[in-house]
């Protein structure tokens, strides 16, 4: 019988493909299904804010995917408070620990000497450092805008960092939406004297993912609020977001004025030279040699730094197999599977069954010792790296497992591949084995 949890699993790895990784964070990352039945489904949700959200975008698509899973299209209500209850109790000792070893949500590995820095992001980058050493002097707020993963929430994480860095003293706080969201909520009910409690407002208030909190009208007049209280206060507010505010569907215009106040400026897509300069950097960081045609064939592949960046790890996970010193050929055929097209999970299942010696039903499963468990994870490792399969579709062609464990599957082979000689010989064995079709 399929349990809440797993439905609620399904509903929400079935909407996460289809909308971005901060929207899916911010709105759906901390739900769950308290109950179901075929007239009423409760969802809970952090704080009414999400609650209110997801009635107006989600009500409709999530009771479509509940026809589909259990067969009925009940009523959907959201609940705030018993989740809301539980998470309280839950964080307040985690809180007072991340106090110390995570200050004021810093990511101390964000810094402007890691930051690349190019004509597509020099004004952006110039007026960040320049805000962090001259708060208040020329632009407040300062506003920075781009496409996702170019680099503006690094330039937040950087600023803050370089404040704390000077003058251990001075605050600098770092809010995402989502913290944002729980913020609110947590002060409730929304008086901004109350809102930073005994220790009063930071000096510097780094406010991130704009676009997506001021969908929700109440927080857009919190924060008319709070800008108000920075700006009069002379305390320096850097904002983020993917467009700068006239662009941005339904803000207040007394919002939109405040942020308009001071500098906008723009990240744009970066160029072949910017792109060159993060695959040199992040090859040397990994230890990766590529050749000078393989690192501009990744810098051309893509305009994403992110995805870059992730590309190049896929690249270091192969090294052991591949060897370090990669060219343009091997790298086409490890990110674009061209060689590997035909390949299915069946043939890998049926190769690597006959190379350890089990049957391919052992495979399929759900044994645990050692000799079945070992076995599965490299079929399974090596379906994610020869077929263009999901996490999910690996999961139905290896006995209907949940990704979770294909997820721990795939990371437990790429974590031994780094040093196990006894995994990087099965790997480099059954690479041969699958793509010459035999074995034995």
């Amino acid at each position: 019988m399929t349990t809440k949890n797993e439905i609620w699993d399904q509903i929400k790895r079935n909407i996460r493909d289809d909308i971005p990784k901060s929207e899916f964070k911010t709105w759906l990352s901390q739900t769950s299904l308290l109950e179901i039945n075929s007239e009423l489904a409760v969802i809970a949700v952090p704080n009414k804010f999400v609650a209110a959200w997801l009635s107006e975008n989600y009500s409709e698509p999530i009771r479509l995917l509940l026809q589909g899973i259990v067969g009925a299209r009940p009523t959907i209500r959201f609940s705030y408070r018993t989740l809301r209850s539980r998470i309280k109790e839950k964080k307040k000792p985690a809180h007072r620990r991340s106090k110390t070893s995570v200050p004021l949500g810093l990511d101390p590995s964000r810094t402007f000497s890691h930051f690349i820095r190019a004509r597509s992001n020099g004004l952006a980058c110039s007026s960040a450092l320049d805000v962090a050493n001259n708060p208040s002097y020329k632009y407040n707020p300062l506003y920075i805008f781009s496409k996702r993963s170019l680099g503006k929430t690094h330039l937040l994480h950087a600023i803050g960092n370089e404040v704390m860095k000077k003058d251990p003293n001075k605050k600098a706080l770092y809010l995402s939406a989502e913290n944002i969201l729980s913020k609110f909520e947590k002060e409730a009910p929304y008086r901004v004297d109350r809102f930073w409690g005994v220790e009063g407002p930071p000096q510097f208030l780094l406010l991130d993912d704009m676009h997506t909190v001021v969908s929700l009208g109440k927080i857009q007049k919190e924060l008319l609020s709070l800008c108000n209280l920075f700006l009069e206060s002379k305390r320096q507010l850097v904002v983020a977001a993917t467009a700068p505010p006239g662009q941005i569907k339904n803000l207040l215009p007394q919002l939109r004025s405040r942020l308009e106040w001071g500098l906008i400026t723009e990240i744009k897509v970066p160029d072949q030279e910017t792109k060159m300069n993060v695959v040199h950097q992040k090859a040397k960081h990994t230890g990766l040699q590529l050749r000078e045609d393989a690192r501009f064939f990744l810098a051309s592949s893509t305009n994403d730094l992110k995805n870059l960046v992730r590309k190049i790890e896929k690249l270091k996970v192969h090294a052991a197999i591949y060897g370090n010193k990669m060219d343009i050929s091997i790298v086409k055929s490890i990110l674009e599977d061209k060689v590997h097209a035909q390949i299915g999970p069946e043939h890998i299942q049926e190769v690597t069954a006959k190379y350890f010696r089990i049957s391919p039903a052992d495979l399929l499963s759900r044994k645990k010792e050692q000799k079945i468990s070992y076995p599965r994870q490299v079929a399974i490792f090596l379906t994610r790296k020869y077929t263009d399969m999901s996490l999910k579709e690996i999961g139905r062609a290896f006995g209907n497992k949940h990704h979770s464990s294909i997820i721990y599957s795939i990371n437990n082979i790429e974590k031994n591949i780094q040093s196990k000689i006894a995994v990087i010989n099965d790997i480099n064995k059954l690479r041969g084995f699958i793509t010459n079709s035999s074995v034995g």
